[in-house]
């Protein structure tokens, strides 16, 4: 036998040794996945007891708003059942395997995403949901649930896909427990998110000195349009979920659902001690499988897609699109009321959750409170704005390209406004240049971060403020509106010249010190019912969805953003000042305890822009893979159709405050930067002498 036959026949037995060990590890993947599908078919019984004791979310309280909000559509819920089955497998393969033993929980983490579905049962639908979409590469128009914008990854920025993470997710026991041990001792617990923000937002009333409400409500209205985390439902009976009875007391076993993870309250919170509740409704997000079909880690499911793409407006599936539409003219449905367009009336089954009905629109959030409302309804009436010019500069055009050629323009508008216009107000012009500067990749996913998903872009409700002004002609405030009487009052704007007053306001009332301080309407009376009635905690439930999500501690993000490195809590005094300290000391055993959202709103602001240097890297991060990922951002010319150079001139005059101008009611005067105090180079001005685009040509 010659050496060249017998290097062939041990490289055979190599090959076969090797196919051999995979097949038994196939095979052990499977059982996993067998083991779980076991799980969740017995999970039935105890659903259906959980329903038989009346423990469901009631309708008309500030848990089932909160649901309203998050709730999962039926995709949504048959993509996250087949997300349970393969977490709960990896969970099985995590306690079973010896790679897993005697490591830490994120090493065994990352053993197990690097385990393929491929050949087991959940494999083939998995690579359904990414890898079977068709496309027509060269069509005009973008999709509007974000498939086909990537030739070669079809499936990029899709609907119902997974958020991207900066840093591998961090859970107790590697896979998705959101126990509530420190990440660094594992011994003492984490601080209730409720305890940490009664300890430390208490807002003292201070404004930023240039910054309007506009920043705040854009900032919404971007972030509703890039994400929506949804909330699990009942997997088997298809009923939201309840964690917590009436009166804020734990549940019994048998009626709580293992999708609960309640916030935990205490007899010394100032708010909820005093009505003796221990908890609150917290449950946790909708699981989705990551694009490269593997085990691992829970991740969370974006439902909306990961572009910057109007779906606020024109919905994230064609079904949901043409429901909007009046098939007529490239028009968006309105209800007309004194002569002026508004929202439609909503045919949801829980439109019933707002006074008056629910407006329909792209994104039910739209009816949260009332100056995103305001936003909402001048968007809609701008794209009739635009299809009616269209109509009559090419009367040859039919309703669907008139439709298509409107809402291009419209989403072109709100990219162009909030990367020449917001991001320099919010993180400072000389990062947003650079930003700007960037140019489509291929090889950019344009996937949301579950980081600047879950705690950055959320961080910004600090800017809100409790008192919002109606504001005349004059700037003068004819009414204020209170937040908490107004959640889910949408129909406020067609109160004679609110919807004006409430434009004229995000222009003018300036916002909340962006800091740890969050106004008392959002940390006690989010969604309440009445002003008069306690509600929920927006910043608990922040706090609560970061661990949830599995994001890892404030100073692991500064060390990814380049910055100083911090070791210990007196490592932070320069960033956060020592009295803010001093309560961190109190809360968390460790500094690398400290909550990513927690630090960062901490932090001391960058030299430029409203943020601190974590979470202004972080959705800098965020808005640069925004605009290289999308093939069809307006400006980027080897899109399909490509706006000429004349047409980019007139989308360049664009401004918010000639929207406002042209699609409020009797709007005549408003600064040019309506993000920006009014004053010296940023004078109130008429509408007339501000840039007028010719977006119709």
């Amino acid at each position: 036998m010659t050496r060249v036959t017998l290097y062939s026949i041990l490289g055979t037995i190599a090959i076969l040794v090797s196919q051999m060990q995979a097949t038994e590890i196939t095979e052990d993947l499977q059982l996993s996945l067998d083991f779980a599908q076991t799980v969740l078919d017995k999970s039935k019984r105890m659903e259906e007891t959980i329903v038989s004791y009346g423990s469901v979310l009631p309708r008309h309280t500030a848990e089932f708003k909160a649901f309203f909000d998050d709730r999962p559509t039926k995709e949504a819920l048959q993509r996250g059942k087949q997300a349970y089955l393969v977490l709960k497998a990896s969970t099985d393969i995590s306690t079973r395997s010896p790679s897993c033993s005697g490591v830490d929980a994120i090493a065994c983490g990352k053993y197990v995403a690097g385990l393929s579905l491929e050949g087991t049962s959940s494999g083939s639908s998995c690579s359904s949901q990414h890898n079977n979409v068709r496309c027509k590469i060269d069509r005009k128009y973008r999709t509007h649930n974000g498939a086909c914008n990537n030739v070669q990854y079809l499936s990029w920025g899709k609907t119902y896909t997974a958020y991207e993470r900066v840093l591998f997710p961090k859970y107790v026991d590697g896979i998705s427990s959101l126990a509530p041990a420190s990440y660094l001792t594992k011994k003492k617990t984490l601080p209730s998110a409720r305890t940490v923000s009664f300890t430390l937002t208490e807002a003292d009333g201070t404004e930023e000195p240039e910054a309007t409400l506009a920043v705040v409500q854009w900032a919404q209205f971007v972030a509703n349009d890039l994400s929506s985390t949804v909330v699990r439902k009942m997997v088997h009976v298809d009923k939201p979920i309840r964690c917590c009875d009436a009166k804020g007391r734990y549940l019994a076993p048998r009626e709580s659902h293992y999708f609960c993870a309640p916030i935990q309250l205490t007899v010394t919170d100032p708010v909820y001690g005093g009505e003796n509740r221990k908890c609150m409704n917290y449950v946790r997000s909708l699981p989705a499988l990551d694009v490269d079909c593997k085990f691992g880690p829970v991740n969370q499911m974006n439902q909306v897609s990961h572009f910057l793409d109007a779906s606020t407006i024109y919905g994230t599936s064609s079904k949901r699109a043409k429901s909007l539409r009046t098939l007529v003219g490239g028009k968006l449905r309105v209800a007309v009321k004194d002569g002026h367009e508004y929202l439609p009336s909503s045919a949801d089954e829980d439109a019933s959750e707002c006074e008056g009905t629910c407006y329909a629109a792209g994104d039910r959030r739209a009816n949260d409170q009332p100056q995103l409302t305001a936003l909402h309804t001048v968007w809609v009436r701008e794209h009739n704005r635009l299809a009616e010019g269209l109509a009559k500069a090419y009367p040859e055009l039919l309703d669907e390209e008139l439709y298509q050629e409107a809402r291009r323009r419209v989403i072109a508008e709100i990219q162009h406004i909030t990367y020449h216009e917001f991001l320099p107000a919010l993180l400072g012009q000389s990062t947003a240049e650079k930003i700007k500067a960037a140019h489509y990749d291929t090889e950019v996913s344009p996937a949301v971060n579950n980081e600047a998903a879950t705690a950055a872009l959320r961080s910004l409700n600090s800017l809100l403020q409790q008192n919002i002004r109606v504001v005349n002609e004059k700037r003068e405030a004819q009414e204020t509106l209170r937040l908490a009487e107004n959640f889910f009052k949408p129909r406020v704007v067609e109160s004679k010249d609110v919807l004006d007053g409430l434009l004229r306001g995000l222009a003018t009332q300036m916002s909340q010190k962006m800091d740890l301080g969050i106004v008392a309407d959002l940390t006690s009376k989010y969604y309440a019912p009445n002003a008069s009635s306690l509600g929920l905690d927006v910043f608990s439930l922040d706090v609560q969805r970061g661990r949830d999500h599995g994001l890892s501690g404030y100073i692991e993000y500064r060390k990814h953003c380049g910055l100083s490195t911090v070791s210990s809590f007196n490592d932070t005094i320069g960033l956060f000042g020592e009295a803010v300290v001093q309560k961190l000391q109190k809360l968390y055993n460790n500094v690398a305890d400290v909550d990513l959202l927690v630090g960062a709103l901490a932090e001391t602001r960058a030299a430029d822009g409203l943020l601190g240097k974590t979470f202004s890297c972080l959705l800098s991060e965020q808005f640069l893979k925004t605009r290289q990922g999308d093939r069809y951002f307006y400006d980027n010319p080897s899109q399909p159709y490509p706006f000429t150079a004349a047409q980019l001139r007139e989308i360049r005059k664009v401004t918010l405050a000639k929207v406002f101008c042209d699609n409020g009611n009797d709007i005549r005067r408003v600064q040019p930067n309506v993000f920006a105090k009014p004053g010296a180079g940023n004078e109130i001005t008429a509408c007339e002498q501000l840039p007028t685009a010719n977006l119709v040509a």
